[in-house]
């Protein structure tokens, strides 16, 4: 146990050495005799590129349990970033009379604690929330009826997850090439067993369902790519 414990000390101590690196990288040139700065914009990128990659890294991996989305993780990796540097410069003034590897010790452990907190709270908040539908996958739910009236299982593919429901376009089996508000959407990634043709609206207001309709704790799959385009560029209008 003290082992491990000791272990994951090292591990976030070394993250947050990197977050930390432009403050403990000043501070060092700082102790030079006489005094020197970080020069020129090449040196600043290389720095400050290194907190974002660690950033990056960390909410990539924190995020690992659940579908990769890029915009998802490149919005945490910068959410990271920017705590980060303000915590460590909290703690920098706080520390500035020190000799520098207790100034940088300092600093690490700082952005280091940031980083084990955010990990933690992204793993809660993926746990919490895995199995809620994401825009492009196609969800087995009860889709409402247009005329109203009730609603029964379909297919669907989710356009946008909202806070109390998601935004869907019906799949259907039945042939829709006489149809205009209907597109042919291949069964790839998400209908290996059936054989069966689809086809999806298209261009139509989304029908909204409660996440409490949908019928399985996990997706069917991703929506094709090349359907996704032309639904998304199809942008329908929400009613």
């Amino acid at each position: 146990m003290g082992c491990l414990a000791a272990g994951l000390f090292m591990v976030w101590g070394l993250v947050g050495h990197f977050l930390a690196v432009p403050a403990t990288f000043a501070a060092l040139l700082d102790a030079q005799t006489p005094p020197q700065r970080a020069q020129g914009l090449a040196q600043h990128a290389f720095l400050y590129g290194m907190v974002v990659l660690t950033a990056f890294a960390v909410a990539a991996l924190a995020g690992r349990g659940r579908m990769f989305v890029w915009w998802l993780v490149v919005v945490r990796a910068l959410v990271l970033a920017v705590i980060a540097t303000v915590v460590v410069g909290w703690v920098e003034p706080r520390v500035a009379g020190a000799p520098w590897n207790a100034r940088a010790l300092a600093e690490g452990l700082a952005a280091g604690a940031v980083a084990f907190v955010f990990w933690v709270v992204v793993r809660w908040w993926d746990r919490t929330r895995r199995h809620r539908p994401v825009a492009g996958q196609i969800w087995l739910a009860r889709v409402p009826f247009r005329e109203g009236g009730g609603a029964l299982p379909h297919y669907c593919v989710v356009l946008r997850a909202r806070w109390r429901h998601a935004e869907v376009l019906q799949i259907t089996t039945k042939n829709k090439d006489d149809r205009t508000d209907h597109i042919r959407i291949p069964n790839e990634g998400w209908d290996h067993v059936s054989g069966r043709a689809h086809w999806v609206e298209v261009g139509l207001p989304p029908r909204l369902v409660p996440y409490g309709d949908f019928e399985k704790a996990r997706p069917q799959g991703r929506c094709p790519r090349a359907t996704w385009r032309l639904l998304r560029a199809a942008r329908p209008v929400r009613t």
